[in-house]
């Protein structure tokens, strides 16, 4: 076959360690002299103080501090847009969660600025990644954009994601895990390419670390202590994933974990559980999909509790058999679910969810 032209785009620089959002300032100076930040209302009382402080002694203007709306749509990614061209900044500087560093590369692109993300939390990729998971008002999943640009700047200060609730990072382990499950099968039903081998052995490389660092790094936080376990689980779940998406490009990317995950943001009950925990129960969902044998299943539900993860879908919510039913046939439909390399019914969903339940309940009583 012949040789196909790709384009591949990298974070320009990343900062990664305790006190990192010191250099803030310094990588910022190199994009312009005006910025937008934008944040989640948490993250950016926790982190307000430090950001001007870095920007201020590089000479950079904080235009405003804006909460990004609370939901990744595109009315708040168009509001935050027009922010940014009417203050006329050089910049956009996204700091939180994945719903708010979204936001902010979403805006960029609108407005045609670089963005610098900081993470305060270690939930997701988003951080690094040149896409934008996008939702509606109501908070369920609608599409996914694609960006030719990824962040100019990546500050990951160990230290203020150290000090974030265990959740999120237990979060962060589950969608990371994801890499790994999903690109396996995903790939299995492609070519092999340079590239499609890169983003499948990144996912690999998330999982061993994850499998190696994941309770520790959990155990590390409930102490607030910076371990080395610590900063190999964040750099699984920031760096390792999101080369992996970066490799796997718009056609190996996700597949029926995240397509559990978006199927039943349709559910209101299940919009309290954070992203991640429901892709990691997701990926044992995909298991049994797959047919994976009752030894391996349970191996990797083992490997859920260690970090942390819901290993039955009652630890995400109390969902009725209809709302069950609805969230399985929307999940069926996504454009995740059709990367699996067979059709899956709602049926098989459901059959997927009863045996993992039923594995793992069983597990409790060993």
């Amino acid at each position: 076959m012949a040789e196909t032209t790709v384009q591949l785009v990298f974070p320009g620089q990343v900062v990664r360690g305790s006190g990192a959002l010191d250099r803030l300032g310094e990588n910022c100076k190199s994009q312009g002299t005006k910025a937008l930040v934008i944040g989640g209302k948490t993250a950016l009382s926790k982190t307000k103080e430090k950001i001007k402080e870095s920007l201020e002694r590089t000479g950079v203007e904080a235009a405003g501090f804006v909460w990004y709306g609370g939901e990744c749509c595109l009315e708040n990614i168009n509001m935050l847009a027009d922010q940014a061209s009417s203050c006329q900044a050089d910049m956009i500087i996204a700091v939180g969660g994945g719903k708010a560093l979204d936001t902010g590369k979403a805006a960029g692109a609108v407005c045609r600025l670089p963005v610098i993300t900081v993470p305060t939390i270690a939930a997701t990729c988003a951080a690094v990644t040149p896409l934008t998971v996008l939702y509606n008002q109501a908070g369920q999943f609608t599409d996914n954009l694609f960006f030719l640009q990824c962040p100019a700047c990546v500050i990951i200060d160990t230290a203020v994601i150290l000090d974030a609730p265990v959740v999120w990072l237990e979060a962060g382990l589950g969608d990371t895990l994801a890499k790994m499950y999903e690109l396996r099968t995903a790939a299995s039903a492609m070519e092999a390419t340079s590239l499609t081998i890169a983003a499948v052995m990144n996912g690999q490389i998330c999982y061993e670390i994850i499998s190696l660092f994941g309770n520790a790094a959990r155990e590390a936080v409930a102490r607030q202590e910076g371990t080395a376990a610590f900063a190999a689980a964040v750099d699984a779940i920031i760096l390792s994933a999101g080369m992996s998406s970066i490799f796997g490009g718009t056609d190996l990317r996700n597949a029926a974990a995240h397509a559990f995950y978006n199927g039943f943001t349709k559910i209101p009950a299940t919009h309290a559980t954070a992203h991640g925990l429901i892709v990691g129960y997701g990926n044992l969902c995909l298991l049994a999909l797959e047919g994976r044998s009752d030894e391996e299943l349970l191996a990797e539900i083992e490997l859920a509790q260690r970090c942390g993860i819901p290993v039955t879908l009652s630890q995400i919510a109390e969902l009725t058999s209809e709302e069950i039913q609805l969230g399985a046939e929307a999940a069926v439909k996504t454009a995740a679910m059709k990367c699996m390399p067979f059709a899956v019914t709602a049926e098989m969903v459901i059959n997927a969810i009863n045996r993992v339940d039923n594995m793992a309940e069983n597990n409790k009583n060993v």
